[in-house]
C-alpha cells in the first residue's frame, strides 16, 4: 500500500509541474510591449525596401514618341485611345498598323462617319465621328512642340482628315484637311464635343493644298506664358508658317473648385461625320519648349 501511495505520488507532482508555464524571459512579447507596436516608422522599425516606387506629390510630366516601329503589323497602336460606343457599328471606326515597302510602320485609320458621341453638340459646325488620341503632360511648363505626319492615300476612299493639340477639352491649335485636300488651320473650340453656343473655334484658310499619295509634316507650338500658338509645315529643311495667333491656353481645370483635373492634354486626331473614308498617321512627337 506504502508502495503505491509513493508512485501516485510521483505521478501527481510530474502531473503537476508539467502544466506549470515557465515564462521565457527572451520573449519580448509577454514581458514586454513591441517597442514598435505603437509607431511602426519609427527609428529602426521601418526599414524601406530599395526598389519601392513612391509617388511624388509633384506631377510627373511626360512626352510623347510615336513612331508605331515597334507595333505589330495588323494590331491597334497600344498608348492610343480610339473613341467607340454601343451605337458604333463593329468596325466602323479603327485603326491599324500598316507597313510601307521599305519597312516603315505607321496607322491606317478609318471612320464610317456614321455616328458621333452621345453629348451635346447643338452647332452648325461637323461634329467629330473618328476620335483618336495620346496623351501627354506637359502641366508645369503649359508649353511644347508637337509634330504630326499625315497622308491621305490614293488607292482608298477619303474625305479628310484634322490632327492637332488639345489640353483638357479645348482644341489649341490643328490642321483640318478637307475633301477637297486644302488646309486650314483651327484655333480653339472644344476638342471633344460643343457646349451648345455654336462656338467650334476660328478657322483660318491657308495656301497649301496636298497630293494623295503624299506624306505631309506638321509642327505646333503652344506657349501659356505668351498666350501664342503657331502651326508650320514641314518641307524637308524648310519650315512653313500656316498660321500663328494670340490665344489664352486655359489651365485645363475645368471649372472644378478643387482643382481636379478632368481632362489631359492629348494630340488627337479627328475625322468627321458624314465623311467616311480613309487617313494615314505616322512619327507623332511631342517635345519641351525652350524659351
Amino acid at each position: 500500500m506504502k508502495k503505491y501511495t509513493i508512485s501516485l505520488l510521483f505521478i501527481l507532482i510530474f502531473i503537476l509541474s508539467a502544466c506549470t508555464e515557465i515564462p521565457i524571459t527572451s520573449d519580448p512579447t509577454i514581458i514586454e510591449d513591441y517597442i514598435c507596436k505603437d509607431n511602426p516608422l519609427g527609428e529602426g522599425c521601418y526599414i524601406p525596401a530599395e526598389d519601392l516606387n513612391h509617388i511624388s506629390p509633384i506631377p510627373q510630366e511626360y512626352l510623347i514618341s510615336e513612331t508605331f516601329d515597334s507595333e505589330n503589323v495588323g494590331s491597334m497602336p497600344r498608348n492610343w485611345l480610339l473613341y467607340r460606343n454601343e451605337e458604333y457599328a463593329i468596325n466602323g471606326v479603327r485603326t491599324i498598323i500598316g507597313e510601307e515597302d521599305g519597312g516603315n510602320r505607321f496607322v491606317r485609320m478609318y471612320s464610317d462617319g456614321r455616328n458621333t458621341p452621345p453629348y451635346p453638340q447643338s452647332t452648325n459646325i461637323t461634329k467629330p465621328s473618328f476620335i483618336f488620341t495620346t496623351k501627354f503632360n506637359l502641366d508645369i511648363d503649359r508649353k511644347g512642340v508637337a509634330y504630326a505626319s499625315i497622308m491621305i492615300p490614293e488607292e482608298e476612299t477619303s474625305s479628310g482628315v484634322n490632327v492637332g493639340v488639345a489640353t483638357g477639352a479645348v482644341n489649341v491649335i490643328g490642321v483640318q484637311i478637307g475633301s477637297n485636300m486644302a488646309v486650314t488651320i483651327r484655333v480653339g473650340g472644344p476638342f471633344f464635343y460643343y457646349s451648345g453656343n455654336g462656338d467650334g473655334g476660328d478657322i483660318y484658310n491657308t495656301s497649301l493644298t496636298l497630293t494623295k499619295g503624299i506624306w505631309y509634316r506638321f509642327k505646333f507650338i503652344w506657349d501659356a506664358s505668351e498666350n501664342m500658338v503657331a502651326a508650320y509645315h514641314l518641307d524637308g529643311e524648310n519650315e512653313i508658317l500656316l498660321h500663328t495667333d494670340e490665344f489664352h491656353i486655359s489651365n485645363r481645370v475645368n471649372a472644378v473648385a478643387s482643382g481636379e483635373i478632368m481632362v489631359p492634354n492629348v494630340v488627337r486626331v479627328t475625322m468627321m461625320q458624314n465623311l467616311p473614308g480613309w487617313a494615314y498617321l505616322d512619327d507623332v512627337i511631342v517635345e519641351r519648349k525652350g524659351e
